[in-house]
């Protein structure tokens, strides 16, 4: 492997193992690399076999070529208010998957939401150790799993599960609401 192209995976492997906020030793115990050999990686002293990059790409869920591939980065991602990457309306609520992304072995979906007046809306199992991280930008709304729904106001933050039937309903008002899924494992998401 040529410098440039080890200056290329070093740099790539070190952003992609701090995004997801990995050590070394979490790396190292994710992919079953050594913990000496990801540190000559990122330090570029290194010129690793082919199935070394494909557990790397494994533990990241990337391709191989991404690890060895130099990018343009974007300075700022913006979705705009009412846009997204898919459109989630129903009779309950208007709402848009603002993003999804790969976190580590897992994954995260964000959505922006506005639920209508007394509309119930129930959400089954997202699967196993699947959260909903819900904050409030305006409006009253419950949410939570049924039997355990909360009233939330503005600027209210709320976790709970998502691997159980989970409810919500605006109380009073529309609600809008921004809610992240975390999934443990990207082949949990339920579609």
């Amino acid at each position: 492997m040529s410098s440039a192209h080890s200056a290329t995976l070093a740099e790539n492997l070190r952003r992609l193992r701090e995004t997801r906020g990995l050590s070394l030793s979490q790396l190292s115990d994710r992919s079953g690399i050594a913990k000496a050999t990801l540190f000559k990686i990122e330090r570029g002293h290194a010129n690793p076999t082919l199935d070394t990059l494909v557990a790397i790409a494994d533990t990241f869920d990337v391709q191989v070529t991404s690890l060895i591939a130099s990018s343009p980065r974007a300075v700022i991602d913006v979705v705009r208010d009412g846009e997204g990457v898919e459109d989630i309306s129903d009779d309950a609520s208007v709402g848009f998957v603002l993003r999804r992304m790969v976190v580590g072995a897992g994954s995260i979906e964000i959505h922006s939401q506005r639920f209508q007046p007394d509309a119930v809306e129930t959400s089954p199992s997202h699967g196993s150790g699947a959260r909903e991280h819900v904050l409030v930008r305006s409006g009253r709304i419950e949410a939570g799993p049924v039997g355990l729904e909360v009233d939330l106001g503005p600027g209210d933050y709320a976790t709970y599960p998502a691997d159980r039937t989970h409810r919500w309903r605006a109380i009073d008002q529309e609600a809008a609401v921004f809610i992240v899924h975390t999934f443990p494992r990207a082949a949990t998401v339920v579609e």
